[in-house]
């Protein structure tokens, strides 16, 4: 079967073969890369078909797969990367390119053919002699290396002109190359060259032939032809004369020539050819003028030497100009020099002193500098070797940076300059030269970093010096240095300097001890004052006031100061006379210490109005001092004026607003006034200053106890302040008549009962009152009736009432409650109820809330309630105490065994007499608290408790009874 193919390359699909390279290089692409993509993607191309060869996929794929890359929309790229797949078996992958192909070159014959390749028919080669057929013989020829045979099939002059015979010339050439055979492969593309079908590749295959024969002018003749890369073709047939030794032939091909080479390495070697040519034609070398900078360098080397021999300096600064800037730097430095040009000539000695052993240039080149007029390049030069190690001109050249150091110190201005010098050197002589160079520049940094190490080799001075360095704004350190100067050179001066640095530094005991060591008799006035201040500062009253009495006798002015340092001196042994120094002060200058002080004083005494008056007179001179508004809030709230002390603690927080004692202390305030809206804000500023415990169920000894439970505290306080409404559920269920501690019905014996109530608590900045002051509720409550029944749902009464709470710091609550029957029940009846109740815990730790800072904790509640029925002239009084264990389960959550004593007394009107009930429960109750938040602590509870009790005297018939008790309240 024979059949037409669209392309030379249509025969390779038959047969991957070696000569498959031929045939992808041989064709040309509608979307044509350009000759630098020709250039990068050739080497993949080349290396894919050795791989292809050597039957290595992955290797193969990689490089036509990057080949691809650099030319995405090339037909060749494509093909390679397309058949290297279907080689290996990826079918798939070959579609997708060629596929992806289509997009760029849909007309391409080569694409169509690929196509057709696909599905195409097997040739029955056996019996067919068509082109295709041809083709597949001469490549199994030319894969068993049979040439002959190949050049046999090629002789047909039909197959040969046709595009699988093209293919398969292509290949051949190829073959021959690879086989060294360069006749053959000449050959074939001489063919091929007359057909027009030759490859850029192939052509220069081809030139690169014709000079390994020695055939210069064929390939001369082929290069003026074009369609080879130039600047290559050049250097390579440039190489090929040189080799021939004919100087003259070279010469003038180099001079005719002007390769633009895309490689150093080329052009290098293109100069290098030139410079054979220098007797004939030395003006060759010194015109021309190379691309690259690297190039530059390598000609100047073989020109500059000569022109500096010659005494040419003009050329050879021409030369100079066109090389990198680190060549010739002697030649360099003495012509910077000659045109004054400092800066170019420092860094050119820079240069130098970098090289080895260019240390011991620095001397003459820094000399040659200042002598040229440039200390500020000299300056620069000495401080590029700073610190001069291993130089043995250091002394000279440290002593002449101190010179120009002092001369000139703005030349060592930058913060560079800065830092060499104040980084400390290796040894103390070199440190010390160090602090030579910083003292003439006045810099204490400096000084201080460099004597940072305190050795005990520096001299006096030195630490001195350090000293006066430190005095400004690191006492403590500067008293320090004062103290080792003063061992080493003892003096007045020394002593007095060190005693005030002391008291800078707050180490009062070393100043008094500096200060006894002054004699009196050489004391200052001003030196007695500070010596009295430091003696005060450590609670010497009596050392300060024998100062203060030498001071007096030497006739110092008794101004305010001395006044206020004679009442501190005084106030431990005579507070009395004290008061009178500080008012001798305030006399002469008041201060708003001396009033503070004097408040203090007023205070101990007991005289709180007087006190409030100083500090009012006090925050009148230091109106923004904070701790002063919060001495005057306190005061205020002592002489019970919660207003004028919410306006000084307000003043103070917001001097300090993160102070939590002060937010604390607006809440308290603005609580005790009423404003719940406002403490309540408070609340919550103070529980973000103190932050959530990051562990709920903390142990006892865990530090974080402490602010777990005020955090819990401020958060119960933040939830009471902010509810107007609460509710509650009471229910008892028992299995025998009981007089148990009644709250529904005080007096009234139940097997069971049942307690609904709502109660709304008044504003207290609309009563007048503080919190918890007046409330209105209304309750519904049933109980089991005179037939013992279960279930509490008869007779049910309804009760409205208000509950008054007189004093803040007791829970004490009067109650009155106009009762009316909800049925028609013969033993209930309207009646008023006047109450008065009473419950405490005896201390926040025993109460019955969560504590959120322990595992468990000890619960107990006294509660007495005390009633009387206006209309029924009946009396009930009950005696309650609950002792028990609240263990936590989670949180949230307890389990509770309890110890439950009770005693209940009625008194019955009509002359029925008095009746006593006393008995003991045990209970085990299990709570459950819900509903915090961030701000608020659980504001919901129920409580489920299981109680036997046992009456040890009773009015009633059973002594014994078990309740199951449910409690709830949000």
């Amino acid at each position: 079967m024979n059949r037409s193919w669209p392309a030379g390359c249509a025969v390779a699909f038959f047969v991957m073969a070696p000569a498959w390279p031929a045939c992808a290089l041989g064709q040309s692409s509608d979307t044509e890369s350009s000759r630098y993509q020709q250039f990068v993607v050739y080497p993949h191309r080349q290396a894919g078909y050795a791989a292809l060869r050597a039957g290595d996929e992955g290797k193969a794929i990689a490089e036509f797969s990057r080949a691809r890359e650099l030319a995405p929309r090339n037909i060749d790229t494509a093909l390679d990367l397309a058949e290297a797949y279907r080689h290996f078996g990826h079918a798939a992958q070959a579609k997708q390119v060629m596929d992806e192909q289509q997009r760029y070159t849909p007309d391409d014959a080569r694409l169509r053919a690929w196509e057709a390749s696909v599905g195409a028919p097997v040739v029955n080669c056996q019996t067919d002699n068509g082109n295709v057929c041809r083709a597949k013989r001469g490549f199994d020829d030319l894969n068993h290396g049979d040439l002959a045979k190949v050049e046999t099939e090629l002789a047909a002059p039909d197959f040969a002109r046709s595009a699988e015979g093209r293919a398969l010339r292509h290949a051949l050439a190829q073959r021959a190359i690879y086989l060294g055979d360069s006749q053959r492969a000449e050959a074939q593309f001489a063919i091929l060259d007359r057909d027009d079908k030759l490859s850029a590749e192939e052509r220069g295959q081809w030139f690169e032939l014709l000079l390994k024969q020695g055939k210069l002018d064929d390939a001369r003749q082929l290069q003026s032809r074009g369609g080879l890369d130039a600047p290559a073709q050049d250097l390579a047939l440039a190489q090929a004369i040189a080799n021939t030794g004919n100087r003259q032939q070279l010469a003038a091909y180099l001079g005719s020539r002007q390769p633009a080479f895309d490689k150093e390495t080329d052009e290098r070697q293109w100069i290098y050819l030139m410079s054979q040519t220098g007797r004939i034609q030395p003006t060759l070398l010194a015109g021309y003028t190379p691309r690259y900078p690297a190039n530059t360098m390598f000609q100047a080397r073989l020109l500059v030497p000569q022109a500096m021999t010659h005494g040419d300096h003009a050329a050879a600064q021409r030369m100079l100009a066109r090389l990198p800037a680190d060549s010739f730097r002697e030649e360099r430095f003495t012509l910077y020099l000659e045109q004054n040009d400092y800066a170019d000539a420092r860094a050119e000695a820079e240069a130098l002193i970098a090289q080895p052993e260019g240390y011991r240039l620095l001397d003459p080149l820094s000399y040659r500098l200042m002598e040229a007029g440039s200390p500020s390049d000299a300056k620069a030069l000495l401080m590029a070797s700073y610190p001069f190690t291993g130089n043995p001109a250091s002394a000279s050249l440290f002593a002449r940076l101190a010179v120009l150091a002092g001369e000139q110190p703005a030349l060592f201005a930058s913060a560079d300059d800065r830092g060499k010098l104040s980084r400390p050197l290796d040894n103390v002589p070199l440190r010390m030269a160090q602090v030579r160079v910083l003292g003439a520049l006045h810099d204490c940094d400096g000084i201080r970093a460099v004597m940072s190490d305190f050795s005990p080799d520096y001299p006096a001075d030195l630490w001195r010096q350090l000293g006066d360095c430190y005095s400004s704004d690191r006492q403590g350190l500067a008293e320090y240095a004062y103290q080792q100067a003063s061992r080493r050179d003892p003096g007045g001066d020394v002593t007095r300097a060190l005693a005030y640095e002391a008291y800078s530094a707050k180490d009062y005991e070393t100043a008094l001890k500096a200060w006894q060591t002054v004699p009196v008799a050489h004391m200052k006035p001003d030196d007695l004052l500070a010596a009295a201040n430091t003696a005060l500062a450590i609670n010497e009253p009596a050392i300060a006031r024998s100062w203060l009495d030498t001071y007096a006798a030497q006739g110092g002015p008794k101004d305010h100061n001395y006044w206020w340092l004679l009442a501190q001196a005084d106030e431990p042994g005579n507070p009395t006379l004290a008061r009178s120094d500080l008012e001798n002060a305030i006399a002469l200058h008041p201060d708003a210490r001396y009033y503070q002080r004097l408040a203090a004083l007023q205070t101990q005494a007991g005289e709180s109005q007087q006190a409030l008056v100083s500090l009012q007179r006090a925050s009148l001179l230091a109106p923004d001092d904070p701790q002063l508004a919060a001495s005057l809030g306190y005061a205020y709230l002592q002489a019970g004026k919660p207003d004028q002390a919410r306006v000084q603690f307000e003043r103070a927080s917001k001097a300090n607003p993160d102070d939590p004692a002060l937010t604390r202390q607006l809440l308290y305030v603005h609580q005790q006034m009423g404003d719940n809206a406002e403490a309540q804000a408070y609340a919550a500023k103070a529980i973000d200053q103190l932050g959530p415990s990051s562990d709920p169920v903390a142990s006892s000894n865990d530090p974080q106890e402490d602010d777990d439970q005020q955090l819990y505290n401020l958060r119960r306080l933040h939830e009471d302040l902010g509810r107007s409404w609460r509710f509650n559920a009471d229910m008892s269920l028992g299995d025998s008549v009981s007089s148990a501690a009644n709250a529904a019905a005080p007096g009234v014996s139940y097997r069971s009962y049942l307690q609904l109530e709502g109660q709304y608590r008044f504003d207290p900045s609309l009563t007048g009152g503080d919190m918890n002051t007046l409330a209105a509720y209304a309750r519904v409550f049933a109980g089991s009736g005179e037939n013992g029944s279960f279930w509490p749902v008869n007779a049910p009464m309804l009760g409205v009432g208000l509950h008054w709470k007189p004093l803040r710091s007791q829970n004490i609550v009067l109650t009155v409650e106009q009762q009316t029957p909800l049925s028609n029940n013969q033993d209930t009846h309207n009646d008023t109820m006047l109450r008065a109740s009473g419950s405490w815990a005896f201390g926040t730790q025993f109460s019955d809330d969560w504590h959120a800072s322990v595992q468990g904790w000890i619960a107990q509640n006294f509660y007495v309630d005390l009633a009387y029925y206006l209309r029924a002239e009946e009396g009930v009084g009950t005696l309650d105490y609950t002792l028990g264990w609240e263990h936590k389960l989670i949180e949230g959550q307890t389990i509770e065994p309890y110890v439950h004593l009770q005693y209940t007394g009625i008194d019955r009107s009509h002359g029925l007499g008095y009746e006593k009930d006393g008995r003991m429960g045990l209970g085990l109750q299990w709570n459950l608290w819900y509903g915090e938040t961030h701000y608020d602590a659980y504001p919901h509870r129920l409580s489920l408790a299981l109680e036997g009790q046992h009456a040890f005297t009773s009015y009633l018939r059973e002594n014994n009874v078990v309740f199951l008790i449910v409690r709830t309240q949000w």
